[in-house]
């Protein structure tokens, strides 16, 4: 049990005259006094927290100050708490030990590393509808990090491994995918590239004539090409002595917005590009039954991807 020694008015070294000041005390001067008072001694206090015992001593006479009543006895050999003083730091304690248990507790859950989800997707997807809303994914979702995957192949090992995957093609009844948008393909131009080869809103067989279709190098049958398109359509294609394949869809979409010639847009893919003005969609959509782009997660985690799919679902929505 710890000592502690009455000490009635009269014995009193701080001065009684002055009102009782209600400024909570510096969390610097109650560390001191716990410091002080489990260890019985204002040097061991000093150097448990790595300071001098003037400086130690300096704070707890600036808190019995502050308090208007003596915390010590420093009349014997040894430290002892005061009646008051003792019921202080059996208030006081607990609560600074609260505090350290707070700190150390937000110290360690910042050194501990994000969860990390991994999106893959086809790089078309990725680089013009997944990475312009990473930052409001990020925004949306500050305790998790993300990592994008650009990943064509439908048959690719990283593509299955993915925390969420979003692949394109027909429905797969055995797949439990949700469908994140449906496919609509239709012609693209730049607003300049129309008015100049005086294209109108509906693409004809007329509009081949004067027109270059961009083509890109797609071996892949799951994307529709020009030809497939135009059957699709209705239309017959003219042959063209001058075609270039673009390597992917994103050059080839370059080669579009800067008025090259025409290109097949995916409304998720160019959604952006028409908003804003910079590209401008053709009649007809082209939409075959059953296809679009479908979110898979692994279930094993799907407590913590769940919400970050039902935010990319949304997105596609707003």
């Amino acid at each position: 049990m710890r000592k502690y020694k009455h000490i009635t008015p009269d014995q009193t070294t701080v001065t009684q005259g002055s009102p009782l000041s209600h400024h909570i005390p510096s969390m610097k001067s109650l560390i001191a006094f716990d410091a002080t008072a489990r260890l019985g001694s204002m040097t061991a206090a000093a150097e448990e927290e790595r300071t001098t015992q003037p400086t130690i001593s300096q704070r707890i006479r600036t808190l019995e100050e502050n308090i208007g009543l003596p915390l010590f006895d420093r009349q014997g050999s040894r430290l002892t708490l005061t009646f008051q003083g003792d019921r202080f730091y059996r208030e006081v304690a607990p609560h600074l030990k609260e505090i350290r248990k707070a700190f150390e507790q937000i110290v360690h859950d910042g050194k501990r590393p994000s969860p990390s989800i991994v999106i893959a997707a086809g790089s078309g997807f990725t680089h013009l509808w997944l990475l312009p809303r990473l930052p409001a994914l990020k925004q949306a979702f500050p305790d998790l990090s993300f990592k994008l995957m650009p990943i064509d192949r439908a048959d690719d090992p990283e593509l299955q491994a993915a925390d969420i995957a979003i692949r394109f093609g027909p429905h797969v009844p055995q797949d439990e995918g949700r469908l994140l948008a449906s496919e609509a393909v239709f012609p693209v131009c730049s607003p300049s590239y129309a008015h100049e080869h005086n294209l109108s809103e509906t693409f004809t067989e007329a509009s081949l004539s004067d027109t270059l279709l961009l083509h890109q190098d797609i071996k892949d049958p799951r994307w529709l090409d020009w030809t497939q398109w135009l059957q699709c359509a209705g239309l017959s294609l003219t042959t063209q002595d001058d075609v270039f394949l673009y390597h992917n869809y994103a050059l080839l979409l370059n080669a579009t917005l800067a008025g090259q010639g025409i290109a097949l847009g995916w409304s998720i893919l160019v959604e952006d590009y028409l908003t804003t003005g910079q590209l401008i969609s053709l009649e007809p959509r082209v939409k075959r039954e059953n296809y679009g782009y479908w979110l898979s997660v692994k279930h094993h985690r799907s407590a913590l991807i769940k919400p970050v799919s039902d935010w990319l679902i949304g997105a596609v929505h707003q």
